[in-house]
């Protein structure tokens, strides 16, 4: 089997099917953001970042509130709960009204590393984009959000 050896050859095929095109991106980020975390010899994940991001800004979300803020499913998220709990980034604390339900803090650990996980996200981030002008991202929230807004309620990830 042949394989495709440049952009030149590979952005055709690519952009022939919008599916196609958006499952691209997704996996080019994933493997993208991996490498760069992992060129930062951070010991977090990006998927780990992005709960650590969410808690900075809303610490102590239940689990259900976390899976769909980072749009994972129970599952994922309890492996990547349990990690950073044991790499001692977060802690489950008992709710006060329902003994079994646990709220998800950050810890000053987490806090403390937080700039240096962000300026990682935040460069990759900017590569991803690089060369896309402020129109066309806006454009392409735009479409995105339509596209998520027809998903929405015919798709569930709570597993």
């Amino acid at each position: 089997m042949q394989t495709m050896k440049n952009n030149d050859e590979i952005l055709p095929y690519l952009n022939k099917r919008f599916g196609t095109l958006l499952v691209a991106a997704g996996v080019y980020t994933r493997i993208f953001s991996r490498r760069s975390f992992q060129n930062s010899k951070l010991e977090i994940t990006p998927e780990q970042f992005v709960v650590i991001e969410i808690l900075m800004q809303h610490d102590g979300l239940y689990q259900r509130q976390l899976c769909e803020l980072a749009i994972k499913d129970r599952p994922n998220m309890t492996r990547i709960i349990n990690i950073l709990e044991k790499s001692g980034y977060v802690e489950r604390k008992s709710d006060k009204n329902k003994r079994k339900v646990y709220k998800i803090f950050l810890t000053q650990k987490a806090k403390e590393m937080f700039s240096k996980l962000s300026f990682t996200a935040n460069n990759y981030r900017s590569t991803i984009i690089e060369g896309v002008n402020e129109d066309e991202l806006n454009v392409c929230k735009k479409v995105l959000s339509k596209v998520v807004d027809n998903l929405l309620d015919k798709v569930d990830i709570s597993m």
